[in-house]
């Protein structure tokens, strides 16, 4: 048995009036959605009938809902299609660049010898407090001829004399093969 979900709008001090006018002039479809459904909850529709109406999933609804009861008017600006590489300006590209030139994670300390896409994001939400992902990093020091590789694993136990011997030994022969 599932339980009945009750959901209200809050229409953040606005007329119902003026946010029919301002959903019919909105140039935005996604802004036009959320303000239909804030609308025809307010006047007593349920979240099944705005689904139907808008033609989207009723989770859509929801998130359309909730969007509007944390943010307002701010709900109907639609981040898709937005990177965060749009919040960099050069001064932080230059300070990117010079920090992974010239400096290691333990001297901000963080946690690391070598600086990852993860470090690197965090190391610019300290100083800058700009919240990007490891991805726009990544972009930003491939745009400025930077690239990550991975580590190779080195033997440190190894002798190096007995490496050598090993080396010579690995012929063909009558009993033994070549690895490829």
């Amino acid at each position: 048995m599932t339980r009945t979900t009750v959901t209200t709008a809050d229409l953040h001090g606005y007329d119902i009036t003026e946010l029919k006018k301002l959903r019919n002039t909105h140039p935005k479809v996604f802004a036009r959605n959320i303000l239909t459904a804030i609308i025809m909850l307010y006047e007593g529709s349920t979240v099944k009938e705005i689904a139907g109406f808008l033609l989207q999933s009723t989770v859509n609804i929801y998130i359309y809902i909730n969007r509007w009861n944390a943010l307002g008017m701010d709900a109907l600006e639609s981040k898709k299609g937005k990177s965060s590489r749009s919040q960099f300006n050069a001064e932080m590209i230059d300070d990117l660049l010079h920090t992974v030139t010239y400096t290691k994670p333990n001297d901000f300390g963080l946690l690391g010898g070598t600086w990852t896409g993860a470090l690197l994001a965090e190391y610019i939400y300290q100083n800058y407090e700009v919240r990007c992902c490891q991805q726009t990093i990544r972009n930003i020091l491939h745009t400025n001829g930077y690239s990550f590789k991975r580590a190779q694993k080195k033997l440190t136990k190894g002798v190096e004399c007995e490496q050598e011997a090993f080396k010579k030994n690995d012929r063909n022969n009558a009993f033994c093969r070549k690895r490829f």
